[in-house]
């Protein structure tokens, strides 16, 4: 089943500091649940997998920086959203590279015990660094936040 909508890019409340989209439908009657959502969106005409994520205002996408690349939208303007549930598992490839250096470091089994939305955020972040400067930089702070934690 669809669901089709409209809805304005903001900003969540709490610690994350995250452009989200907000679902508008009760997650709890359209899917049976009040938990994680995994769905396959689009939005403005681009395709990404992603996932509703719960919070206290309702169940909201993530407003990541591979949608604002694509759709080059920022907090204030709308979206138009189609969404649907994913039903096939969907499976988390951590690059090689990274992978190797977090088992050297000791840190591959907080990395891998974090929620998967988590880790992809993660990924994601690493990922979309242009330079590879920044992205080992990037990787040495994932890994003092994995110490931290």
């Amino acid at each position: 089943m669809n669901f089709e909508f409209d809805s304005e890019i903001k900003m969540l409340e709490g610690k994350m500091k995250w452009k989200v989209i907000y679902f508008p439908y009760s997650v709890q009657e359209c899917f049976s649940t009040s938990g994680k959502v995994p769905v396959h969106i689009t939005v403005d005409g681009h395709k990404f997998e992603h996932t509703l994520l719960p919070s206290k205002n309702g169940h909201y996408l993530v407003y990541n920086e591979f949608i604002r690349r694509e759709v080059r939208k920022e907090i204030g303007d709308q979206l138009h959203v189609i969404l649907t549930k994913c039903e096939e598992k969907r499976s988390l490839t951590v690059p090689d590279n990274l992978l190797t250096i977090l088992e050297e470091h000791q840190l591959l089994e907080q990395f891998l015990g974090q929620p998967d939305y988590i880790k992809r955020e993660q990924l994601n972040h690493i990922e979309l660094a242009k330079k590879d400067e920044t992205k080992n930089n990037r990787i040495l702070a994932l890994m003092k936040k994995l110490k931290e934690n």
